[in-house]
């Protein structure tokens, strides 16, 4: 059974909590705002603007006493033909030590900052050289639909167009389609990398459109179902390999998940079974599958995933599958409830008496319908 109360209980219990929520916004939020009044470096600075899983709405509340997270990316006007990622990166490190002190450590790519109620992760970006491509990107990513800390769950209409705006209450939204007349998508970032000493493109963007796009053709479940399967993972962390998790998880779901799916519960059946049937042969010949990043094609999202690694999450994910099936297909609810619950954990609630799912439609009338007599509205 789809169990929609119950699934729509699991889900409340396991997304970021309100205060999780006020916690990354008012960290991103006080980041950003030093960074757009440092004398030093806003100068070189277009904009920023939030990604990862809170901005794509696919992060789960934190559990074992960890902090919310948040990605802060910097777009900057950085020569990336002539400056060096140790260079790039050096000049962020007198505000990081005049605002973070002790809270921030350098990582290969990024900043990491660890406050006492949220993790900042500040990413550096750097625009093409190119002035004409830089003019009208920099038109894009100071535009609103850039710049908002809303995830695409809290604007369900959300697209990459200098247009949007967000909507304000019992305002009805704008349908807008996104910009193609910019080529934003053809057009990367560059991201230092300490390690390989160089810069490399990255898209994180795209990434986000191309989930806002896919929980619409989803019927508002994408990132639903993303969750789910987190939280699956996290329940039974013990039976699976350290990786993979995050986005080359969500990109995995992404992948194999069709559109147009009806509940959660479908869609959980959904991608469980098309990761086990899609990988299978990868499993079967042990190898790991190329998934292309969706900003940048050339990247492989599952680079870094070992064979073993694989081979061990697939076999968990077909045990999951057929658990997700028989939980679907179960007709007593108390059958039904139970199986979601061994698949997805405790926060999964068991249906109370008359708690299932309920009959779609209207039932046949027993009898006539009697006007109700009352003097409201003489």
């Amino acid at each position: 059974m789809e169990l929609r109360p119950q699934f729509d209980a699991f889900l409340r219990d396991i997304r970021p909590s309100e205060r999780n929520k006020e916690e990354w916004k008012r960290g991103s939020s006080t980041l950003r705002t030093r960074l757009l009044a440092d004398p030093d470096l806003s100068p070189i600075i277009t904009t920023t603007f939030l990604q990862g899983s809170v901005r794509r709405s696919t992060a789960v509340r934190p559990t074992g006493g960890k902090r919310s997270d948040v990605d802060v990316v910097i777009v900057t006007t950085i020569d990336h033909n002539v400056e060096t990622p140790a260079v790039a990166m050096t000049r962020f490190e007198p505000f990081l030590n005049q605002h973070y002190a002790g809270k921030w450590v350098k990582q290969d790519r990024s900043f990491g900052i660890e406050m006492s109620y949220v993790d900042l992760d500040l990413v550096v970006t750097a625009l093409p050289v190119e002035p004409n491509i830089r003019e009208a990107l920099s038109a894009i990513y100071r535009s609103k639909a850039v710049e908002t800390d809303e995830s695409i769950e809290e604007a369900a209409n959300w697209v990459v167009n200098k247009s949007w705006r967000p909507t304000q209450p019992f305002e009805t939204a704008t349908k807008l389609e996104e910009d193609t007349a910019s080529k934003w998508r053809q057009d990367p970032l560059m991201l230092p990398d300490r390690q390989i000493r160089d810069w490399g493109p990255t898209h994180p963007l795209a990434q986000i459109q191309w989930a806002a796009s896919k929980n619409q053709r989803c019927n508002g479940h994408f990132v639903n179902v993303v969750r789910s399967i987190k939280w699956w993972r996290h329940e039974h962390i013990d039976q699976l390999p350290k990786y993979p998790k995050g986005y080359p998880l969500e990109h995995m779901i992404g992948y194999v998940l069709p559109d147009g799916i009806a509940c959660v519960a479908e869609g959980v059946v959904k991608a469980f079974e098309g990761i086990r049937d899609t990988f299978r042969p990868f499993a079967d010949a042990g190898t790991v599958p190329n998934l292309p990043d969706h900003g940048v094609p050339s990247h492989n999202v599952l680079k870094r995933l070992s064979v073993d690694d694989f081979k061990a999450f697939h076999a968990q994910v077909t045990k999951a599958a057929d658990l997700a099936r028989r939980a679907l297909n179960e007709t007593d609810k108390d059958a039904s409830g139970a199986l979601w619950q061994e698949l997805l954990g405790k926060c999964f609630p068991l249906p109370s008496p008359g708690g299932g799912d309920r009959d779609r439609g209207f039932g046949q009338p027993s009898a006539p319908a009697t006007p109700r007599q009352s003097d409201r509205f003489a």
